[in-house]
Parts: C-alpha cells; structure tokens; sequence
C-alpha cells in the first residue's frame, strides 16, 4: 500500500518495504540438466571471489578463529569480531588463522585505539579489514577508511553497515564491499531503539542499481533464518550474504554451550547487548542496549550446514532460469506472496 508523508506542507510517496518471506522467485524455463552444474562462485569483495558466497558474522557469538580457518576450508569466509576484552586475546585468534587459511579478516571501528589495534593486527598477517560500524554512513567512518587505504593500499576493506543506497557513491574509492542491513538479525533491537529499520530483501535490492554502477560488492547481513533467504539475498543483488543465527547454532561456533532444563543451548548476544557491551567495554554505549540474549537449540555442524546452504542457492538459481550467480544476481525476478 502507498502511504502519503505529510511534512511542512508537503506530501511525499513512499514506498513499501518487503521481508524475505514477502516475496519469492519466479521460476523460468530451466537451462541445467543437473542443479551441481550450477556455478555459484562470486567476487564477494572486490579482488577476492568465494566458491560459496556465504559469510559468517563478525559477531562474539559467532565468529572465532576455529569457525573462520573451518568455514574458509568449506568455501565461505568467516571474519573475526572486535569485541574482545584485551587486544592480546585478538592477536592470538589472528595468529592462529595466519598459520593456516590466507585470508585473515578481523573487525574494528573508528575509534582513536582502533587505528593502533589496525597496525598490530595487519603486523600479525591480517589482510581484510571490516570497519564494523552499526550506523557506517558518516564522514567519520569514511575518514576511517581512507587512511586505512593510504598506509596500506593492498588491505581489502568492507564497511557496514548501512541501507542508503547513496552511501555506495559516497564510500566507494575507499571500500571494496559494503555491508547491506539494519535491526534485521535475530539478536538486534535497533528497530525498537533507535526506529531505524529496513525489512533486509528491500534493504539489498534497493541498493542493487547503484552497486551494478559502481561495480560495488554487497553483503547482505542479517534476516536469514533458512536457505531460501540466502537464495533470495543473492538475487536481490548481493555478492554475498552474511548468517548470524545460522553459524551461532553449528557445534564449532564461537557460542558457549549451556544446559537449560536438561536441555544443551547455543547463547547467542547480539553485539550491542547489555552482555556482550558490558563484558567488552565496561558499560552500555550511549546507555540504551540494542541488542538481546537468546537461547538457540543446537544445530547441525558446520559441513553440513554449508553443503544445505549451497544446495539451496543452487537450486534458487536453476528456477530462476539461470546457470551462474552473476546472471543469477542481476537478473532474477520476484513475485509478491
């Protein structure tokens, strides 16, 4: 439905925004014998392609450099959070990825201490950096990032997160992907703070000209809870889709296992919960948390959980008609539900 926006006198049309589950593929005549020929390979960030397009959140509850080294031998990409109490806990977890997978993707922010963490961790082999910014469209965070780019040129940055499709323009001589997404993961609760929210299939695909102009990576972060929301993240736009709630529930995640009436639980905190701010900062920023704790039932491991997921988007992709991710991403097309 179209709704009128009254303000100073003057209406402004805006449109509606759609959830994952809002919309589905629309299937075409299929051009594969078999769904395993299917290439669903894709620059996830500029100079840097994935055999599988899935990437795990930088989150305490998520990421840490057992799930990274297990998730990069599967195809994907794992990238370490920054929410660690002491910088020598972080450059253990580093070390420890350098020794085995080439790819050594860690988190900051844009603070004064981050850019002296910055040196330690691109000395220790870190070679993708992810400015991890809740509200990332800012001339601060743009600052951020090209001095980053003008000490270290060769270092792959991706910065997010954001829905503004005019923050692709304003970021791109300095990132080599954006993160796509606001209060749409399972642990935020940004949309009930701050009234910032964007339902995460709009979210990407809003952004999706603009990317294809700028030749722009996207990674869809947030909003997926099964493997068609990975599929559909993909033909939105995104060269990539980043799971939270997925990876928190695989055995080998960085969650804690806790037993809850008899019953084994993966804790997953969101990372601007009261838990994970307090533990990691010392107090809440800006004293109102938007994030939660949840309980999640364990899952299934890691292996399993990426061949699923794979699977899935290829067979999104043979019903749409399409052989490839790429031709997949551009030219998908969607009913509402």
């Amino acid at each position: 439905m179209i709704a009128p926006q009254f303000q100073k006198g003057k209406s402004k049309v805006f449109e509606k925004s759609y959830k994952f589950q809002d919309v589905a593929i629309q299937q075409k005549k299929c051009i594969v014998n078999s769904r395993s020929e299917v290439d669903i390979e894709s620059e996830v960030i500029r100079g840097i392609k994935l055999s599988i397009p899935i990437i795990s959140s930088n989150m305490v509850d998520v990421t840490n450099s057992n799930l990274a080294i297990k998730l990069y031998k599967l195809g994907g990409l794992g990238i370490l959070h920054r929410g660690f109490p002491n910088e020598d806990d972080y450059v253990s977890e580093v070390q420890e990825i350098t020794k085995k997978i080439p790819i050594v993707a860690v988190s900051i922010g844009v603070g004064a201490n981050d850019c002296f963490l910055l040196n330690k961790l691109i000395k220790e082999g870190s070679n993708l950096i992810c400015i991890d910014v809740a509200h990332a469209y800012s001339n601060k965070t743009l600052e951020v990032c090209k001095h980053i780019k003008n000490l270290y040129p060769n270092i792959k940055i991706i910065v997010g997160n954001t829905i503004n499709p005019d923050a692709i323009e304003f970021f791109n001589d300095y990132v080599d992907a954006i993160k796509i997404g606001c209060a749409t993961g399972s642990a935020c609760e940004t949309r009930n703070t701050s009234g910032c929210y964007k339902p995460q299939f709009s979210a990407v695909y809003d952004m999706k000209m603009k990317a294809e102009k700028y030749g722009m990576p996207l990674i869809s972060d947030g909003g997926i809870r099964e493997p068609a929301d990975f599929s559909k993240s993909i033909g939105a736009g995104a060269s990539s889709a980043m799971g939270g709630y997925i990876f928190a529930r695989c055995p080998e995640s960085a969650a804690e296992t806790i037993e809850i009436d008899g019953v084994q639980k993966k804790i997953m905190r969101g990372m601007a919960s009261r838990s994970i701010q307090e533990k990691w900062k010392g107090k809440v920023s800006n004293s109102c948390p938007e994030g939660k704790t949840t309980f999640l039932d364990i899952g299934e491991p890691l292996v399993n959980l990426i061949q699923r997921y794979s699977g899935a988007l290829r067979s999104g992709i043979s019903y749409a008609g399409f052989n490839n991710v790429n031709d997949f991403r551009k030219n998908c097309e969607f009913i509402l539900i």
